[in-house]
């Protein structure tokens, strides 16, 4: 991404834009006008991208909403054959047959090649599933990650005004001028200027010690703890992996086995220990629950750390960062370690996370990065001030 970006304009016109909208309400209805076919008075009919979670949701509501599903295609090719309300997935290339004005729904968070792909084929009208959860939330339920979205914007204005002058660095306002951009419109294209494909390692921004401590909260199955030791080229002190699903951690053990400086941990971080429910959905989307699912440990990180030093700390913990980051609190006082926190899971979490990383050290510097074309990977870095920014 280009560093002379004007973020600074494009975040105002943003922001001057809600203000215009004068609520809620305002919002919606220009939504509904840049997306005119997606009334329910005109959406006879659809194709669905993507055969997951989301896919089988939007399935069952096109049936329920009485909407002529066309196809249902998905690239997982173990996926195809698969039937879903009486329907044949199959791939993504045999949507030849289907006329390009037939409005095609992607059912998955990551969506901007997916849109950009179909958009090529010729349809006219692509737009994620967000889209529709945020015109019509009553006919579309919205999934926990777009719960809100658009009444967040109005309602939370003066937040992402005060985010403006706090951020410390143009690219990061382009970032979240984008990502409420595409809140807001719900076209993807819109984050295509400022993401950053490399998940956690933003272009010219970390500087990695001979000697690194490392939390990883969230660590699955130790894909990002990979990232990270591969990233410092193997000169770290110590690892510390944070992942509450059972079988999930049980993979993240078995992969650093024989890796001694690696420290999985069977307990997901929160603001001190105890046990909490937790959906154990054995992927990324595993959430911790009010109800339902599992038991699961959960600690707070000063708890595990007791005034140990620690330099580095990533959180991706399905909308639990602000609860963890607050059991993390003292560490983060003593050690000011650099912070990659996860700012998507909850539409407020976009302002509420750098914001309670400010209540902890006022002497942080904050960024915005956006590691993926969709409403996910969008991330909150905080270095010290006192800390170097490589050039």
């Amino acid at each position: 991404m280009k560093k002379n970006v004007n973020g600074a304009n494009q975040l105002r016109l943003r922001l001057n834009t809600i203000k215009a909208a004068k609520g809620v309400a305002g919002l919606r209805e220009r939504l509904s006008v840049l997306w005119p076919e997606f009334s329910l008075s005109k959406l006879t009919e659809m194709v669905i991208v993507g055969a997951a979670g989301e896919g089988l949701r939007l399935a069952a509501l096109c049936s329920s909403n009485g909407i002529a599903i066309r196809a249902i295609v998905d690239d997982d090719s173990s996926k195809h054959g698969m039937s879903v309300e009486g329907i044949k997935v199959a791939n993504v290339d045999t949507l030849n047959s289907i006329p390009r004005e037939v409005p095609v729904i992607v059912a998955s968070h990551r969506s901007l090649l997916p849109v950009r792909r179909l958009r090529a084929m010729g349809f006219r009208t692509v737009s994620p599933f967000m889209t529709l959860q945020m015109l019509d939330p009553v006919s579309f339920p919205p999934h926990m990650f777009h719960d809100g979205l658009l009444e967040d914007l109005a309602v939370s204005l003066h937040q992402y005004e005060a985010l403006e002058n706090a951020l410390a660095d143009d690219v990061s306002r382009a970032v979240l001028a984008a990502v409420i951009g595409y809140r807001m419109d719900g076209d993807p294209e819109i984050l295509s200027p400022v993401v950053e494909w490399d998940l956690y390692g933003p272009n010219n921004l970390l500087n990695y010690g001979s000697d690194e401590v490392y939390v990883d909260g969230g660590a699955f199955d130790g894909d990002s703890i990979k990232l990270f030791i591969e990233r410092v080229k193997g000169r770290y002190s110590r690892v510390l992996g944070f992942e509450p699903d059972p079988a999930t951690f049980a993979r993240l053990k078995n992969t650093f086995i024989n890796e001694p400086k690696v420290e999985p941990i069977n307990a997901g971080l929160h603001k001190k220990e105890g046990i909490l429910r937790f959906d154990d959905a054995g992927t990324r989307g595993s959430i911790l629950v009010e109800s339902g699912g599992i038991s699961v440990p959960v600690v707070g990180l000063d708890e595990v750390l007791q005034g140990d030093r620690v330099s580095y700390i990533k959180m991706n913990i399905e909308g639990a960062e602000i609860d963890a980051l607050q059991g993390g609190a003292d560490s983060i006082k003593l050690w000011g370690p650099k912070l990659a926190i996860s700012a998507y899971h909850l539409p407020n979490h976009l302002w509420k996370i750098p914001l309670e990383i400010s209540k902890i050290r006022e002497d942080y510097q904050i960024f915005f990065r956006q590691h993926d074309g969709g409403i996910i990977e969008t991330v909150v870095f905080a270095l010290p001030i006192s800390s170097k920014i490589k050039s």
